[in-house]
């Protein structure tokens, strides 16, 4: 029946979401963030475009110019999931607009998609280095 959710050999995890904050300025944006919440720094990153992201506790700071941040600015959160090809599946089976990938980024492999016209969301499956650079078990591990 159309709408309905493909059938998934095992259920799908969201293993972390992050509010996305666009700045200019990394540097006195999570120094802000740091202060104003007591979480620390924990990832920190540049993308190959002239992005430089980093993450103070579960918001994600993404920084560049106004014309790099452009593409960027409609996705509200990024979640960090345990297969990406499984989400990829059921994205599309439920219609959503995939806007980006799936593509290599520095942290593992990404897309993004549109799932109503007013909601875009950034989906990561995180590589084991990423997992060892957080200090946290990889989720097939646990």
């Amino acid at each position: 029946m159309p709408g309905d959710p493909p059938a998934l050999d095992r259920a799908m995890r969201v293993l972390r979401t992050y509010a996305r904050i666009y700045t200019s300025d990394l540097e006195t944006t999570t120094a802000a963030l740091t202060a104003a919440t007591g979480a620390e720094m924990g990832i920190r990153f540049a993308m190959p475009n002239g992005l430089r992201l980093a993450s103070v506790g579960r918001i994600l700071v993404v920084a560049g110019d106004d014309m790099t941040l452009a593409p960027y600015r409609a996705t509200q959160a990024t979640v960090i999931v345990d297969d990406l090809d499984q989400f990829h599946t059921a994205l599309v089976a439920a219609g959503a607009e995939i806007i980006r990938g799936p593509q290599a980024v520095p942290t593992g492999r990404n897309l993004t998609a549109r799932l109503t016209p007013d909601v875009q969301i950034e989906y990561v499956e995180w590589n084991e280095t990423q997992w060892q650079r957080i200090n946290a078990a990889h989720p097939s591990q646990d």
